[in-house]
């Protein structure tokens, strides 16, 4: 896993946001210096993870439809960053990690990922932000 700009950008908009107010791109991007392309991407895949509503018009922009209270840093990661997998052979079934003969390196690293997972659920983004 590694955790991108995208996943920080992500972050910095849940912070603009967190008022409970509507903000358009252009605040966003000011605050929290996100270059404007990047932040309509990062935008329209909270908003397809329904973290996000959009008004549109005159007075758009873009709201907080989850209380930050109820969102880990783990729920951010996974929408901005997909499979949280530390390893490529973690995603899916491994031909070097057969059941009959686990790898012990493998092991380890998914005991890692267990605990980084774990982690990232610990705190909700509010606390993180407080």
């Amino acid at each position: 896993m590694l955790i991108t700009r995208r996943s920080d950008y992500a972050m910095r908009i849940c912070r603009v946001l967190r008022d409970g107010k509507v903000h358009n791109v252009r605040e966003i991007c000011q605050r929290e210096d996100i270059p404007r392309a990047f932040a309509y991407k990062i935008l329209r895949e909270l908003e397809m993870a329904d973290l996000v509503n959009s008004e549109r018009g005159n007075q758009g922009g873009y709201y907080l439809n989850k209380s930050l209270d109820k969102l880990t840093l783990y729920d951010i990661v996974s929408i901005t960053e997909g499979d949280l997998a530390i390893l490529h052979c973690m995603k899916e079934d491994c031909v070097r990690n057969p059941e009959s003969m686990p790898c012990k390196v493998h092991q380890e690293i998914e005991r890692i990922q267990t605990i980084l997972i774990d982690e990232m659920k610990r705190k909700t983004i509010e606390e993180i932000m407080d």
